[in-house]
């Protein structure tokens, strides 16, 4: 059966209403009904009158979820889990809303951050192809029949106009190739590994990176500790928050470990993803048995500093990139106003 995408955006609504039907006293049966009547997506839609059918017949809500994980992930299933078996599944589904809506805010700041210097860029694209197809040509013809001696920089910058024009299909294809490579390169293996090694790695990105992974990381714990899943449990639900595979295997290494006895604090002092300060925190979480508190913490802690690590990059890109662009344009000026002045100067302007 093909669902169709089902966004963020849909499925925090959905349980929204979800935990608002609950919280007002409706059975599952009787929400489910509602929910069925006011999705607006054809695929959840049918998801709901199946899986309708299998709770009526008394499958439980989570196993009827399960067998449909592109709409409903290991971490919504745990708690969707949890919240039966407590009889608490109101609460639980509400939480679940609060930590989606927690997820969705930390990505939206970065596309926030990004866009100035995305639209800086696409200006500026616009405004040498201009100068590049039309200004540069336009003075070209001018300098030809004057039969002036061109300054080098002049004949460098019509040099490049005229290749571009002459390759431009070649250019054209380049680009393309070179977009949709960055569009898929996490389904091109070799490239989706030097990309994770960049951003893990990278000097000043890395930082911003690890503190996002950190907090969305630390905000799965909490919010399954919470819900009384058991830390090895949550720490394997919470591995797949990240979509580094570096990441993973450090997380997979930390559940060995912990499987094997060894403290959660211990291990990470020797990760290049856990700083002191998270080791630090967690000493005080192991020993005061609150962990799903000091993980909220932690999560909140590195989301404030990612948030400024993030708006000092932004304010640092903006006047970077816009004294690059306004370098090239007045070079590009330049090269062609020299020949100019020295036109005016052979007819005694």
């Amino acid at each position: 059966m093909q669902l169709g995408k089902i966004s963020n955006k849909q499925f925090i609504e959905f349980n929204k209403t979800f935990s608002l039907m609950l919280l007002s006293k409706l059975s599952i049966v009787q929400a489910m009904d509602i929910l069925m009547i006011k999705t607006k997506h054809d695929g959840l839609k049918e998801v709901l009158k199946k899986c309708l059918k299998d709770v009526k017949s008394g499958l439980s809500l989570s196993k009827s979820f399960a067998k449909y994980p592109d709409i409903f992930s290991e971490i919504y299933l745990a708690n969707v889990r949890v919240g039966e078996e407590t009889g608490q599944l109101d609460i639980v589904i509400s939480e679940y809303t609060e930590y989606i809506e927690g997820i969705e805010n930390l990505k939206r700041k970065i596309i926030q951050a990004l866009r100035y210097p995305v639209l800086v860029l696409f200006v500026s694209f616009a405004v040498i192809s201009f100068m590049v197809f039309y200004l540069i040509p336009t003075f070209q013809t001018l300098f030809i029949s004057s039969k002036l001696e061109l300054p080098a920089i002049t004949l460098m910058i019509m040099s490049f106009s005229l290749f571009v024009k002459d390759n431009l299909v070649i250019i054209s294809l380049l680009i393309t190739i070179l977009v949709f490579t960055i569009f898929n390169t996490k389904k091109i293996s070799f490239l989706n590994s030097a990309y994770e090694k960049f951003l893990v790695n990278a000097p000043f990105i890395s930082n911003i990176y690890i503190k996002n992974l950190i907090a969305r990381f630390s905000l799965s714990l909490s919010f399954l500790l919470k819900s009384k899943v058991t830390l090895l449990e949550a720490l394997k639900i919470s591995r797949n928050i990240s979509g580094n595979s570096l990441f993973r295997k450090e997380i997979d290494l930390l559940i060995k470990k912990i499987s094997r006895g060894e403290s959660f604090s211990a291990i990470v002092k020797n990760s290049k993803f856990f700083d002191v300060t998270f080791s630090q925190l967690l000493i005080a979480g192991e020993e005061s048995a609150q962990m799903e508190k000091v993980f909220s913490l932690i999560s909140n802690y590195y989301q404030k500093d990612f948030d400024f690590y993030l708006d000092n990059l932004t304010s640092l890109l903006e006047p970077i990139l816009i004294l690059f662009i306004g370098l090239i344009v007045a070079i590009i000026l330049v090269a062609m106003y020299l020949p100019i002045f020295e036109i005016a100067n052979n007819f005694g302007v």
